[in-house]
Parts: structure tokens; sequence; C-alpha cells
């Protein structure tokens, strides 16, 4: 073989050794190393179960996609200096955010924003993905005041509190329901409804009897008043015939002029 084909296989050699290395290039890029170039990393944490969530799911800002989960931990295993209570007991979530979606102001970094919209309120939930049994983390401001849960680490990255979700808030109340439907003593309230209805059915029975023995006076009182009204009718049609008789009680006598 000449010089001259040995040299032109190595330059095919050469580039498709070039092309093989630059697709794995982009590979990498696309599937993650080029886009951390846009992110912060933000943290929450949460007391209740994360069932659905997993890495990659979604991180959603008021509906819009403003990143996702990087890592899901318990807070004792990324911080040793947490207290007991909340070692095993609180699980730690790492979201990655874009940072392009968070270059809205002048002179603040992406994850200072963010630190500006935790002081003013901001709070994740877990939240259901419909019927597919993946859930997501909503980032939202709670119209209602929450009960703030002072952690007992101190977090590396931005910490983003949590608030409850609908389902458990909807499970507690219905939990707290339920306790107090235990504590109620039903036999008594039953019994205390059977007393009022008593005391109810012996007012109506003396009721009645009131009724019952005043009936002969009750009539009088009727026909009393029906003979008033008669009387006052037949005044009435009196006064109408005879108008002068309101102001003199007796018929005048005839005149001798008017006699015949």
């Amino acid at each position: 073989m000449s010089d001259s084909a040995q040299a032109s296989y190595a330059k095919i050699g050469f580039f498709i050794l070039l092309g093989f290395f630059l697709i794995a290039a982009t590979l990498v890029y696309i599937g993650g190393l080029g886009a951390r170039q846009h992110e912060f990393i933000g943290e929450t944490f949460f007391s209740d179960p994360v069932s659905g969530l997993d890495i990659g799911s979604s991180v959603n800002f008021r509906g819009v996609r403003v990143g996702s989960v990087r890592r899901i931990s318990f807070i004792g295993a990324e911080y040793g200096e947490a207290a007991d209570r909340d070692d095993r007991k609180k699980i730690y979530v790492e979201i990655a955010f874009d940072s392009r979606l968070f270059n809205i102001t002048d002179g603040l970094k992406p994850h200072q924003i963010m630190e500006d919209m935790i002081a003013h309120g901001l709070h994740a939930t877990v939240s259901a993905s419909g019927v597919t049994g993946l859930s997501r983390i909503e980032l939202n401001f709670p119209k209602s005041e929450l009960k703030e849960e002072k952690p007992s680490w101190k977090a590396v990255h931005p910490l983003i509190p949590p608030a409850p979700s609908i389902l458990q808030s909807a499970a507690d109340s219905a939990t707290q329901l339920l306790n107090q439907l235990n504590k109620m003593d039903f036999t008594e309230g039953y019994s205390n409804l059977l007393a009022i209805t008593r005391s109810a059915n012996t007012t109506l029975e003396n009721f009645n009897a009131v009724l019952t023995g005043e009936q002969g006076g009750i009539s009088e009182i009727v026909q009393n008043l029906r003979d008033a009204t008669s009387s006052l009718r037949d005044f009435a049609d009196q006064v109408r015939a005879n108008p002068s008789s309101l102001l003199r009680s007796n018929v005048p006598e005839e005149l001798p002029e008017t006699k015949r």
C-alpha cells in the first residue's frame, strides 16, 4: 500500500473519531451539563410523606415550571447538626431552578430573588399530578397565615418553608372531626333530647287544658262582641237617617203654623 493511500485512510479515521467525539459532547451537553450553566440550587423539606415525588419531578411556580427535583434525602443525612426531632422525620428535597426565569430584577442575582420571595411568604407544597400517581412541588404565596416551623439546622441553599397540601389538610380536618365525635357522649345527649320532648308534651297538654276550661268564657266574650257590633250598626243607620239626632236628644215638635 502506498504512502498516499495510508494518509487518506488516516484522515478518514481521524474525521470519524472527531465526529463521534462531537456527537458525544453534544449529547452530554444536552443531557445536563450545558443546562446546569443556567441553574441555581434551592431546597425545602416536608414532615409529611412525599409519595409520588421523584428525581426530575416538576417544580412549578403558579403553574409555570421553574425547576425540577435534583435530590431527595433525609434531613439527618444532609445536616448532622439537625435535632433528633428532625433527623429522620423530615424529608430533604433539593431543587434545581432555571436561573433564566428569575432574571427579572436588575441588580439582584437569581438566588437573591428567591430569598426575597421566601421573605415575602413563599411556601412549597407537594401536589398530585392527576391519576398518574406522580407528584410535583408547587410554589406559591398562601393567602392565610401559616404556622412557621423553625428548622434546627442551617441551610446551605435558599430554604423554602413547606405548606400542608390540600389532601393533607382535609385528612387532618377529618381526623379532628372524628376525634371530636369520639369524645361526644351520645347517650347523655339522647337522654337530654328525651327530657326536652317530654317537657314540650307536658306544656302542650297544659295549654290544651287551659283552652278547654275557658271555652265557655271565650264563647260569652265572642257573643258580647257580636251584640256590640249589632248595636253600633243600628246606631249608624239611625244617624244616617236623621243626622240632627246627634245634636238633639228628642225629635222637635211641629210648629202650629206648620200644622194642618
